[in-house]
Formats: C-alpha cells, structure tokens, sequence
C-alpha cells in the first residue's frame, strides 16, 4: 500500500500521490469549501447569484450541511414546566421536568425540553389532560389519591448581561381526578 508500481519496466505511483493528483485533489477540496460557505451565506444578492450552483455542487459531492440547528434568532426567553400535585389529605408535592447529572445528560434529557416546549405551548392543548393524569399517576403508590394537579407554566425575557430576572408563571390547565373515580 503506498507503493509505487512497475508495469513493463515504468514506475507507476499511485494518483493521488503525483504532483497532478495532489493538485487535483487540493482543488476540489478548496473547491468544497468554498461551494459550503456558499450555501451557508445569509439572504442578499452574492448569495443568489452563487447559492444554487454551490448548492449543486455540495449534493454532488454529498457534503451537505444542514445548519438550521445554529439559529440566527435563539429563542429570546427561557421556559419551564412543573406541575402541583396536591392530595386528599392536604398534602402536596411539586414535580419537574426530569434534569438528570449535570455532566452528560444533555443528549438524554434533550426529549424532556422538546417535549416541554410542547406540551406547555396553547397549540397542543390537547395534551394537558393526558400529560396532567400521567403525572398523577406518578403518585398511585401514595396512601392518599391525588386531589388536584395544576400544570404551571415557567418563563422569561432572557438577558444578555448580568444576572437573569425570575421566572414569572402562571397556572394553564387544572386537572382532578376525581371526576374518573
């Protein structure tokens, strides 16, 4: 492997190991690389005049780069779920979204905030009863029935310096139990 090669007594290397090769290749990389930045510029008139050919190029060579993940425009506020559970007895309890160790959790706990973005959201209401019985259930093992879980929605206007405001909140759906008895 990485031998040069005799056939009929002349020294054959192998291509990309020749002077043209290895300018062939320098080439189409410089010309990747370019053709990635040329599909990743914001909106203006460079960008439509290069876009669709670099476009064209990175799917020939199968290195496309989907970026959408990077937003330019982050979420500009902070969101949070819990639920107050209160029982028969008076008693009560507050559950929160599952964090999990603060190193390496990331990956696994990610499902949890996708799922809260959600469930908290007006636009799937029809989840706050579903989700509002399962956290009730959580609780079945206790001597006393759940009465009441109030679902509570958790939010901020993010800033950039200094310390973070407190989270302002509001109760969004009540769910009891009782009524399935």
């Amino acid at each position: 492997m990485g031998k040069a090669r005799y056939r009929s007594g002349v020294r054959w290397e192998r291509f990309e190991r020749s002077p043209w090769g290895r300018s062939l290749i320098s080439a189409l990389i410089v010309l990747l690389l370019i053709a990635e930045i040329g599909t990743n510029l914001p909106p203006s008139a460079f960008e439509r005049t290069v876009g669709e050919s670099a476009d064209q190029l990175v799917r020939v060579f199968a290195s496309e780069q989907t970026w959408g993940v990077f937003a330019p425009d982050p979420r500009s506020t902070s969101l949070d779920l819990e639920a107050r559970v209160t029982f028969m007895d008076g008693s009560a309890t507050t559950w929160d979204l599952p964090t999990g160790p603060s190193i390496g959790a990331n990956l696994r706990y990610y499902r949890w905030r996708k799922w809260l973005e959600r469930v908290r959201s007006d636009d799937y209401r029809g989840q706050w009863r579903p989700t509002a019985r399962w956290i009730a259930s959580l609780y079945d093992d206790r001597d006393s029935p759940v009465a009441q879980v109030e679902l509570i929605r958790h939010f901020r206007d993010n800033v950039v310096r200094g310390e973070q405001p407190p989270y302002d909140q509001f109760t969004f759906y009540t769910y009891e139990p009782v009524d399935e008895r």
